[in-house]
């Protein structure tokens, strides 16, 4: 248990230690000295925690939007209370594909597991004592934390991020965050059983977790630091002008729960990396050519005009990667050259769903955000094939549980990552 200064405790496992009917999820921690033992009520130090996860509990949901959007048009106001119903891999799965039918969400079905362990916080950096000392491009699974106040793990490619976080907790099939396991967090906080309001942003601009912006911000990224999208910088657990930590309880604005039991960094902070991959033409995932004149290829591998490989998509063995893994462990998205066609969503992802979607201006940007919020609403393509989720610390209005991006799976110091347990 979590009170409201942030204090944990061990669960005293013959009481209610947690209510979803109440908005309060269950959480567990990790344990740097796992031989200490706690006795029901007693405090669990900060010191020996390593990680803090939280339970997304199975469910099904009534399909609200079915995300069938081949372009842009204009957005409208579309937020609404996703009706769920809780359930276990005993019962029949619900296969609904159209709006008011019920559908099992497929987070869980693709592990069978009752639901899933989601890490509460973006992956810390072990020791990291600055910003820039928080970005490596590396897999050692021991530089792993996840916890409040800490530094964001980021300039990491994806293919390092999967490994470190494969490689996290063996036994517990640790994973880096799929597309459809962030759909599920985010359904989840938008039902009776969350906030079902806009998540507040981490607006702390040197990307340490579990801060909240002050105020809501009422405009999108404009290049400068303004009234209606303030961020700044702070010192580990330090509160800011515009932005508090973890341990001020005024930060519950930025949990999935509106309290101390939910998921933060879901708005802003780092963008984060999911398993989320648009495939060929051929059906497969991106490949290790370096021809991105070929048409059955997606992973184009530079920006436009850069004669470097420094932003290349870098997963397979020939690109100095790994193979894929096992299926189950990430999305496959339709092959298109553009990304406008909302319609290649998966149902459950929370990204087509979220539409209509049309282009903003917010200073000198030109955006694409969705119906929910004002979310940013990219989809993937095949110049950008890898998936992105809860936007960054200085984009506004922007950042959220619903905004999604496209990236190249390249080391960025933008571009940070969440682990998912599914053992069962």
């Amino acid at each position: 248990t979590i009170d409201e200064s942030g204090v944990v405790r061990k669960a005293s496992l013959g009481s209610e230690w947690y209510s979803y009917q109440e908005k309060t999820w269950a959480n567990a921690v990790i344990l740097e000295d796992m031989y200490i033992e706690y006795a029901e009520g007693e405090v669990i130090p900060e010191s020996n925690i390593e990680s803090y996860f939280v339970w997304i509990p199975r469910y099904r949901y009534k399909i609200f939007n079915e995300g069938d959007y081949a372009g842009l048009s204009a957005i409208e106001k579309k937020e609404n209370v996703i009706e769920i119903e809780f359930e276990n891999k005993e019962n029949e799965i619900s296969n609904g594909s159209h709006g008011g039918e019920w559908m099992t969400h497929p987070a869980f079905t693709s592990f069978n597991t009752n639901g899933i362990w989601v890490g509460k916080f973006e992956t810390g950096y072990r020791d990291a004592n600055s910003t820039t000392s928080a970005q490596s491009d590396t897999n050692n699974f021991r530089n792993i934390v996840i916890k409040p106040n800490v530094y964001s793990w980021r300039g990491i490619r994806i293919s390092n991020a999967f490994l470190a976080s494969y490689d996290y907790q063996r036994e517990m099939d640790s994973h880096l965050i799929k597309n459809m396991e962030w759909g599920a967090v985010a359904y989840l906080q938008h039902s009776t059983y969350g906030s079902h309001t806009s998540v507040r942003i981490n607006n702390n601009s040197a990307y340490i977790t579990g801060y909240a912006a002050k105020k809501e911000p009422t405009c999108g990224y404009t290049a400068t630091n303004e009234e209606c999208n303030q961020y700044e910088s702070t010192a580990l657990g330090v509160d800011g002008s515009y932005t508090v930590n973890y341990n001020n309880n005024a930060s519950v604005v930025a949990s999935t729960t509106g309290n101390r039991s939910g998921v933060y960094d879901m708005s802003g902070g780092a963008w984060e990396y999911v398993m989320g991959v648009m495939v060929d033409q051929n059906g497969n995932p991106v490949s290790g050519t370096n021809d991105k004149q070929n048409s059955n290829f997606i992973g184009t591998l530079t920006y436009p005009n850069d004669g470097t490989n420094k932003n290349k998509t870098t997963w397979t063995s020939a690109d100095g990667g790994i193979p894929f893994p096992e299926e189950k462990y990430y999305d496959k998205y339709t092959y298109r050259e553009d990304d406008e066609h909302y319609n290649r969503r998966i149902l459950g992802d929370a990204t087509g769903q979220m539409g209509p979607f049309a282009r903003a201006t917010y200073g000198k940007e030109i955006r694409q955000i969705g119906s929910w919020y004002a979310d940013e609403g990219s989809f993937i393509s095949h110049f950008t094939p890898w998936f992105r989720r809860g936007g960054e610390r200085n984009m506004g209005l922007g950042s959220g549980v619903f905004s999604f991006g496209a990236r190249f799976g390249s080391a960025e110091s933008i571009e940070g990552y969440r682990i998912v347990l599914a053992f069962h």
